[in-house]
Formats: structure tokens, sequence, C-alpha cells
């Protein structure tokens, strides 16, 4: 699957530079470009942890997958390649996720794949929902966050909580979604026709995940957990890379990318969320008390890490 560029990426694309131009105007170009420059060598380091990030979510998907032919170097490639289309077009997860069925069906059966996205996908959208809810709590008791912030945070929790609702629906009543919803998961997959017995196949392994072991269950939660424990450990390099960045604590990374992770979510659909993730950054610095050229800067560099690895995952696409 290759990424289609279309009037409405350029479009956004225009808005999107124009956004990044103006936040980093609104705070200085040279305090942004000083800031980036203190990185230095140490933004290897940087793309290494968010290497790291990508690794743990394919040890994740091989667990779920649960098929020895399945190598680690196949789906860090797929994740690989798959967050370069989902960032390059405004379709996001639907171009993503697919992107990992298609480039693994030579290790795995369709039905394996689509099984094992979905479910690795579950676990990750849990481990978020954790994530988030922690952020959101623990950002209403440090910061004096304004009325908006606080609508918005409200808003999040409220989302979160009908998600949890949905999930214990869904796992009490087991609905055959996929057997519904036929024509949009054979576009998925890209098949003219898709069995109806391959369909309950992928909702029967889906749903059984709840008869995993504890352990097994346990193994790809672990891994969930090291992707968001990577991310910390990336804000909070960089936050300490940058002037007057000493006393930054790892509660305070903690909340940047628990702020940079709902961005992330709700602006998926904008390519590389160009100037979204800037603005942002720098408005939840500013509440917190920091420098919001610390948000903006912050925001820059973890943009620049994600181009490097998707030239990685654009050339393990193309091949």
């Amino acid at each position: 699957m290759r990424p289609r560029f279309s009037a409405v990426n350029v479009v956004v694309a225009i808005v999107g530079v124009a956004l990044l131009v103006f936040t980093v105007r609104r705070v200085g170009w040279s305090e942004v470009i000083a800031g980036v420059a203190s990185v230095g060598w140490w933004f290897l380091a940087v793309v290494v942890l968010g290497a790291t990030r990508m690794m743990v979510r394919a040890r994740a998907w091989i667990l779920c997958a649960g098929d020895p032919q399945f190598r680690f170097r196949e789906a860090f490639g797929a994740m690989l390649a798959a967050d370069a289309v989902g960032n390059l077009t405004p379709l996001g997860l639907l171009a993503s996720e697919p992107t990992k069925i298609i480039m693994t069906r030579v290790r795995l059966s369709t039905v394996t794949s689509v099984a094992s996205v979905t479910i690795e996908n579950a676990f990750y959208i849990a481990s978020v929902a954790v994530v988030l809810l922690t952020g959101t709590w623990l950002f209403l008791q440090r910061a004096a966050v304004p009325r908006g912030l606080e609508q918005i945070a409200e808003v999040l929790l409220a989302a979160i909580a009908m998600a949890a609702v949905g999930a214990v629906w869904a796992a009490r009543i087991q609905p055959a979604v996929l057997s519904r919803i036929e024509p949009i998961v054979t576009r998925l997959i890209g098949r003219s026709t898709v069995p109806a017995d391959a369909l309950r196949e992928v909702e029967a392994r889906i749903y059984g995940v709840l008869r995993w072991p504890i352990g097994r269950l346990a193994h790809v939660a672990m891994w969930e957990a090291a992707f968001h424990a990577a991310a910390v450990a990336e804000v909070w390099l960089v936050l300490r890379l940058l002037p007057g960045g000493d006393r930054t604590t790892l509660v305070d990374a903690f909340l940047m990318e628990s702020a940079g992770r709902f961005v992330t979510i709700a602006f998926k659909f904008i390519p590389y969320r160009l100037g979204i993730d800037e603005a942002g950054s720098g408005a939840v610095a500013q509440v917190l008390g920091l420098n919001p050229v610390t948000g903006v800067t912050l925001a820059l560099v973890r943009r620049l890490r994600i181009i490097c690895l998707n030239v990685f995952g654009l050339v393990r696409l193309a091949r």
C-alpha cells in the first residue's frame, strides 16, 4: 500500500506549515533553533528510543499472532512501514493497520494477520487509556488548568469511560461485528470476497483473548507498557538537554507525553500533525509552568525523529 497524495494533503500541509510558523514565531525563532541545536548528537539516542517503541510493539504483535513463523524482522519492518503510511496520509489508522496486514501476508495467513493486528491494537488502546487517565488526573492536580482545558479533560475522561463500558459489553455479548461490516473488511485486506467462515474465525480469535493464560496476557501488556516507558524516557531526555531543563522530572516528562499522546490520537487524520504538535506541546508546557519554547522545541525534535524512522519505513515499504 503506497501513500496517495491529493488536494486534501496539500491544503492540510499548507495550514499545518502556517500554524507551525505562527507557533515558532510566537515563542521566538532563535530560542527554538538554539534548543534544537542543544540536543546535538544526543538526537541519535532519541531516534533509538523511538525505534525501541516500534520494537516493543512488534514483540507484542508477535505474541498476539502466536505463530512461530512470524519473525521479529517482518513485524518490525511492517511496523515502521505502517507508521510511515499512517503519518503521510490523512487516513491514519485506516491506512497504517491494513499496511501491516498486507506486508505480512507472505508470513501469516490473512485470518491470523487481521486477528493479531486487531488484538494488538486493543492492548495498545487499553494501555493508552491508562496513560491518559493517569496523565489527566496528575495534570488536574499539578497545574492551574484554564476552564477550556478542564472541559477538554472532562470530555476525555467521559470518552475513556464510554470506551471501557463498550469493551466490557463486547466482551460479554461478543457481537458478530466483522460479518456485518464484510464490505469494509474486504476492502481493507485487498480481497474481492471474504468467506464468511474466515470472518467468523477472525472474530473467534479476537474473543479468544479472554481465554488466554494470565502469563500471555501479562507478557503482551508488559510490551505495551514498555512502549510508553520508552516514550516518557525520550521526552525526559530531550527536556533535560534543552536550556534550563536541569530541573525536569519524570513527572514533567510523563505529563508532556500523555498530553502528546492525546494530540496524536485526536489529530491522527492530519499528516504528521504538522503545527498541531508544536502548538499543543507549547500550550501544555506553559500550563505546567515550563517555558513554552521548551514544549515547541520538544515537538520539533520528536518530529525530526519521526521523519528519520519514516524514511526507514518507506524504504521497507518500497522493497
